[in-house]
C-alpha cells in the first residue's frame, strides 16, 4: 500500500498522469492519495503513518460511501427486524439439547442468512482495500459485490 498526504496548498495535478492515484480524502490540510503498484508518487508528497492513515480513512468520503453500499445491500437482503430474528433464533436455539425439523430450518435459514450478509461485509473490507492499494473498483455494481469476484 502507498499512501502518501500532499499539502492541500501545494496538491498536484495529475491530468498528465495515465494512472492517477485515487483520492481518499482531506484531513487537516492534507489531501491523502492512494498510488497503484508500480505508480511513482509525484515530489511533495510525504508518507503516511499508521495513526494518521487510520485518521484519514475514517473521514474519507469514499470509504464512507462503500459502507454505505454494503449497508444498502445488507438491508435489501434482510431489513433489521429479519436480522434480529436470525440472531434470536440462532441465540435460543442453541441453547437446546434437541431441535424438532422446524426450529432444525429456522436455525438453518437463520444461519444462511447471518453468513450472506457476513460475506456482503468481508467484501466491503476487500473492495476498501483495493482502493487502499490504488487499484478502483467500480463498487455500485452487482458484479463488484459477487463472492467470486474477490
Amino acid at each position: 500500500m502507498k499512501i502518501r498526504s500532499y499539502l492541500i496548498s501545494k496538491a498536484p495535478s495529475f491530468a498528465e498522469s495515465e494512472v492517477a492515484p485515487i483520492h481518499l480524502g482531506d484531513l487537516n490540510g492534507r489531501h491523502y492519495y492512494a498510488f497503484a503498484k508500480g505508480v511513482k508518487p509525484v515530489k511533495g508528497s510525504k508518507n503516511v503513518e499508521d495513526s494518521e492513515l487510520e485518521d484519514a480513512i475514517k473521514s474519507s468520503l469514499l470509504i464512507q460511501q462503500i459502507k454505505e453500499e454494503a449497508a444498502r445491500r445488507i438491508l435489501l437482503l434482510a431489513p433489521q427486524w429479519k436480522q434480529q430474528n436470525a440472531l434470536i433464533d440462532i441465540y435460543l436455539f442453541g441453547k437446546l439439547e434437541r431441535l424438532d425439523e422446524q426450529q432444525q430450518a429456522r436455525l438453518q435459514e437463520a444461519e444462511a442468512l447471518l453468513q450472506s450478509i457476513q460475506d456482503i461485509r468481508q467484501r466491503s473490507d476487500e473492495i476498501e482495500a483495493s482502493f487502499l492499494k490504488g487499484v478502483a473498483v467500480e463498487y455500485l455494481t452487482d458484479q463488484a459485490w459477487e463472492s467470486d469476484h474477490a
